[in-house]
Protein backbone atom coordinates (compact mmCIF):
# COMPACT_ATOMS: atom_id res chain seq x y z
CA UNK A 1 0.00 0.00 0.00
CA UNK A 2 2.83 2.37 0.90
CA UNK A 3 3.94 2.40 -2.71
CA UNK A 4 0.91 4.12 -3.86
CA UNK A 5 0.64 6.78 -1.47
CA UNK A 6 -2.85 7.32 -1.72
CA UNK A 7 -4.24 9.19 1.58
CA UNK A 8 -7.45 8.31 3.02
CA UNK A 9 -7.37 11.05 5.47
CA UNK A 10 -10.30 12.49 3.91
CA UNK A 11 -12.23 9.14 3.66
CA UNK A 12 -14.89 8.18 5.74
CA UNK A 13 -15.36 4.01 6.45
CA UNK A 14 -18.18 2.54 7.60
CA UNK A 15 -18.82 -1.24 8.71
CA UNK A 16 -22.11 -2.33 10.09
CA UNK A 17 -22.04 -5.35 12.43
CA UNK A 18 -23.53 -7.70 13.55
CA UNK A 19 -22.17 -10.38 16.60
CA UNK A 20 -18.50 -10.14 14.61
CA UNK A 21 -16.47 -10.69 17.22
CA UNK A 22 -14.68 -13.73 15.37
CA UNK A 23 -13.97 -11.50 12.13
CA UNK A 24 -13.78 -8.07 12.98
CA UNK A 25 -10.00 -8.06 14.62
CA UNK A 26 -8.83 -9.01 11.44
CA UNK A 27 -11.07 -6.84 9.29
CA UNK A 28 -9.41 -3.78 11.91
CA UNK A 29 -6.17 -5.03 11.95
CA UNK A 30 -6.25 -5.46 8.17
CA UNK A 31 -7.29 -1.62 7.72
CA UNK A 32 -4.93 -0.27 10.57
CA UNK A 33 -2.61 0.84 7.63
CA UNK A 34 -4.72 2.51 5.73
CA UNK A 35 -5.13 5.66 7.98
CA UNK A 36 -8.69 6.40 7.57
CA UNK A 37 -9.82 9.74 8.34
CA UNK A 38 -12.83 7.89 10.50
CA UNK A 39 -13.89 4.49 11.18
CA UNK A 40 -17.32 3.94 12.00
CA UNK A 41 -18.99 0.89 13.03
CA UNK A 42 -22.54 0.73 13.45
CA UNK A 43 -24.12 -2.32 14.96
CA UNK A 44 -27.24 -3.75 15.27
CA UNK A 45 -27.74 -4.58 19.00
CA UNK A 46 -24.54 -7.53 18.89
CA UNK A 47 -24.57 -9.81 21.50
CA UNK A 48 -21.13 -10.78 21.83
CA UNK A 49 -17.67 -8.69 21.83
CA UNK A 50 -17.75 -6.73 19.05
CA UNK A 51 -18.67 -3.38 20.62
CA UNK A 52 -15.34 -4.05 23.38
CA UNK A 53 -13.80 -4.94 20.24
CA UNK A 54 -14.25 -1.66 18.21
CA UNK A 55 -13.45 0.80 20.45
CA UNK A 56 -10.50 -1.55 21.38
CA UNK A 57 -9.34 -0.38 18.14
CA UNK A 58 -10.23 3.24 18.36
CA UNK A 59 -13.12 3.17 15.66
CA UNK A 60 -16.33 5.37 16.63
CA UNK A 61 -18.94 3.12 17.68
CA UNK A 62 -22.82 3.56 17.67
CA UNK A 63 -25.60 1.53 17.92
CA UNK A 64 -28.11 1.28 15.19
CA UNK A 65 -31.43 2.85 15.94
CA UNK A 66 -33.68 1.09 12.93
CA UNK A 67 -33.75 -1.95 11.38
CA UNK A 68 -32.11 -3.54 8.39
CA UNK A 69 -28.59 -3.36 6.78
CA UNK A 70 -29.72 -0.45 4.66
CA UNK A 71 -30.70 1.38 7.91
CA UNK A 72 -26.99 0.76 9.74
CA UNK A 73 -25.59 1.88 6.43
CA UNK A 74 -27.24 5.18 6.36
CA UNK A 75 -26.91 6.19 9.67
CA UNK A 76 -23.20 5.63 9.16
CA UNK A 77 -23.50 8.08 6.33
CA UNK A 78 -25.23 10.71 8.32
CA UNK A 79 -22.76 10.75 11.38
CA UNK A 80 -19.56 10.64 8.55
CA UNK A 81 -17.66 13.72 8.21
CA UNK A 82 -15.21 13.59 5.50
CA UNK A 83 -14.91 14.30 1.95
CA UNK A 84 -15.28 10.49 0.30
CA UNK A 85 -17.67 7.81 1.93
CA UNK A 86 -16.92 4.18 1.82
CA UNK A 87 -18.28 0.84 3.10
CA UNK A 88 -17.22 -2.71 4.03
CA UNK A 89 -18.73 -5.66 5.65
CA UNK A 90 -17.51 -6.80 9.00
CA UNK A 91 -16.96 -10.10 8.21
CA UNK A 92 -13.21 -9.96 6.34
CA UNK A 93 -14.45 -10.62 2.70
CA UNK A 94 -14.24 -7.18 1.25
CA UNK A 95 -10.45 -7.01 0.20
CA UNK A 96 -9.32 -3.04 0.85
CA UNK A 97 -6.93 -2.97 -1.64
CA UNK A 98 -9.52 -1.74 -4.07
CA UNK A 99 -10.25 1.50 -1.99
CA UNK A 100 -6.60 2.36 -3.03
CA UNK A 101 -8.01 1.87 -6.67
CA UNK A 102 -10.99 3.52 -6.19
CA UNK A 103 -8.97 6.91 -4.33
CA UNK A 104 -6.86 6.68 -7.24
CA UNK A 105 -9.24 7.17 -9.95
CA UNK A 106 -12.22 9.62 -7.97
CA UNK A 107 -10.46 12.84 -9.08
CA UNK A 108 -12.40 12.50 -12.20
CA UNK A 109 -15.76 10.77 -11.01
CA UNK A 110 -18.33 11.38 -8.34
CA UNK A 111 -18.69 7.97 -7.61
CA UNK A 112 -16.75 4.95 -7.99
CA UNK A 113 -18.37 0.91 -7.83
CA UNK A 114 -17.09 -2.73 -7.00
CA UNK A 115 -17.58 -5.51 -9.54
CA UNK A 116 -16.48 -9.15 -7.89
CA UNK A 117 -17.82 -10.43 -11.46
CA UNK A 118 -16.32 -7.57 -14.16
CA UNK A 119 -14.09 -9.10 -16.76
CA UNK A 120 -15.75 -12.63 -16.13
CA UNK A 121 -14.30 -12.94 -12.71
CA UNK A 122 -16.56 -15.03 -9.82
CA UNK A 123 -17.15 -14.63 -6.43
CA UNK A 124 -16.88 -17.62 -3.97
CA UNK A 125 -19.49 -16.07 -1.58
CA UNK A 126 -22.37 -17.94 -4.04
CA UNK A 127 -24.81 -20.07 -4.20
CA UNK A 128 -26.22 -21.65 -7.21
CA UNK A 129 -29.62 -19.24 -6.17
CA UNK A 130 -27.39 -16.45 -4.95
CA UNK A 131 -25.31 -16.80 -8.63
CA UNK A 132 -28.69 -16.78 -10.42
CA UNK A 133 -30.42 -14.25 -8.23
CA UNK A 134 -27.69 -11.33 -8.52
CA UNK A 135 -27.31 -12.15 -12.53
CA UNK A 136 -31.23 -11.18 -12.35
CA UNK A 137 -30.83 -8.47 -10.54
CA UNK A 138 -28.12 -6.70 -12.35
CA UNK A 139 -29.65 -7.54 -15.60
CA UNK A 140 -33.26 -5.63 -14.58
CA UNK A 141 -30.80 -2.85 -12.92
CA UNK A 142 -29.01 -2.36 -16.40
CA UNK A 143 -32.96 -2.71 -18.28
CA UNK A 144 -35.16 -0.62 -15.53
CA UNK A 145 -32.40 2.01 -14.90
CA UNK A 146 -29.98 1.75 -17.44
CA UNK A 147 -27.66 1.50 -15.24
CA UNK A 148 -23.80 0.47 -16.50
CA UNK A 149 -22.87 -1.94 -13.77
CA UNK A 150 -22.42 -5.83 -13.55
CA UNK A 151 -22.97 -6.12 -10.10
CA UNK A 152 -25.70 -5.01 -8.42
CA UNK A 153 -25.75 -6.73 -4.71
CA UNK A 154 -22.18 -5.66 -3.89
CA UNK A 155 -22.05 -2.60 -2.27
CA UNK A 156 -18.52 -1.50 -2.06
CA UNK A 157 -18.33 2.34 -2.99
CA UNK A 158 -16.42 5.32 -2.99
CA UNK A 159 -18.25 8.41 -3.41
CA UNK A 160 -18.14 12.11 -2.86
CA UNK A 161 -20.39 13.17 0.12
CA UNK A 162 -21.10 16.22 -2.19
CA UNK A 163 -23.52 14.01 -4.72
CA UNK A 164 -25.93 13.34 -1.69
CA UNK A 165 -27.26 16.52 -2.58
CA UNK A 166 -29.06 15.27 -5.34
CA UNK A 167 -29.30 11.53 -4.55
CA UNK A 168 -31.64 10.78 -1.91
CA UNK A 169 -31.04 7.32 -0.23
CA UNK A 170 -33.86 5.93 0.91
CA UNK A 171 -33.67 1.91 1.44
CA UNK A 172 -33.55 0.11 4.63
CA UNK A 173 -32.72 -3.49 3.39
CA UNK A 174 -30.05 -4.64 0.59
CA UNK A 175 -32.08 -2.44 -2.06
CA UNK A 176 -29.50 -0.09 -1.02
CA UNK A 177 -26.58 -1.88 -2.75
CA UNK A 178 -28.63 -1.00 -6.35
CA UNK A 179 -29.98 2.23 -5.32
CA UNK A 180 -26.90 4.30 -5.10
CA UNK A 181 -25.75 3.44 -8.37
CA UNK A 182 -28.99 3.66 -10.28
CA UNK A 183 -29.76 6.63 -8.69
CA UNK A 184 -25.85 8.13 -9.22
CA UNK A 185 -26.62 7.04 -13.18
CA UNK A 186 -29.70 8.59 -13.29
CA UNK A 187 -28.66 11.77 -11.56
CA UNK A 188 -26.17 11.94 -14.59
CA UNK A 189 -23.22 12.00 -12.17
CA UNK A 190 -20.41 10.38 -13.28
CA UNK A 191 -18.95 6.59 -12.15
CA UNK A 192 -17.56 4.29 -13.50
CA UNK A 193 -16.59 0.58 -12.20
CA UNK A 194 -13.92 -1.65 -11.31
CA UNK A 195 -13.11 -5.46 -10.27
CA UNK A 196 -12.68 -6.06 -6.42
CA UNK A 197 -12.46 -9.97 -6.49
CA UNK A 198 -14.48 -11.07 -2.93
CA UNK A 199 -12.25 -13.30 -0.11
CA UNK A 200 -14.47 -15.69 1.79
CA UNK A 201 -15.50 -14.86 5.15
CA UNK A 202 -13.24 -14.72 7.35
CA UNK A 203 -15.03 -15.86 10.50
CA UNK A 204 -18.72 -16.70 11.42
CA UNK A 205 -22.24 -16.83 9.62
CA UNK A 206 -23.82 -14.95 6.61
CA UNK A 207 -26.98 -13.16 8.57
CA UNK A 208 -28.39 -12.99 4.44
CA UNK A 209 -31.21 -14.99 3.67
CA UNK A 210 -30.72 -15.53 -0.20
CA UNK A 211 -34.54 -16.24 -0.90
CA UNK A 212 -36.41 -13.83 1.69
CA UNK A 213 -33.78 -10.70 1.22
CA UNK A 214 -34.12 -11.29 -2.16
CA UNK A 215 -37.84 -10.56 -2.58
CA UNK A 216 -37.33 -7.88 -0.08
CA UNK A 217 -34.74 -6.35 -2.59
CA UNK A 218 -37.52 -7.08 -5.89
CA UNK A 219 -40.01 -5.29 -3.90
CA UNK A 220 -37.68 -2.44 -3.31
CA UNK A 221 -35.98 -2.31 -6.94
CA UNK A 222 -40.30 -2.15 -7.93
CA UNK A 223 -40.43 1.05 -5.31
CA UNK A 224 -37.60 2.48 -7.13
CA UNK A 225 -38.61 2.43 -10.13
CA UNK A 226 -41.94 3.90 -9.46
CA UNK A 227 -40.30 6.71 -7.35
CA UNK A 228 -38.08 7.82 -10.19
Amino acid sequence: MSNLNISLKDTSLIIATYNEEESLPFVLNEIKEYDFGEVIIVDGHSTDNTKRIAKEYGATFIQQDEKGWGSAVLQGISVSTHEYITYMDGDGSYNPTAILEMKSLIQNYDAIFSSRYKDGAKSPDDTFIRAIGNQLFTFLVRILFKCRISDALFFYPLFRREILENVELKSTDFTLCLELPALVHLNKLKYMEILSLERERFAGVTKVNAFYDGLKILKGMLNLRFRT
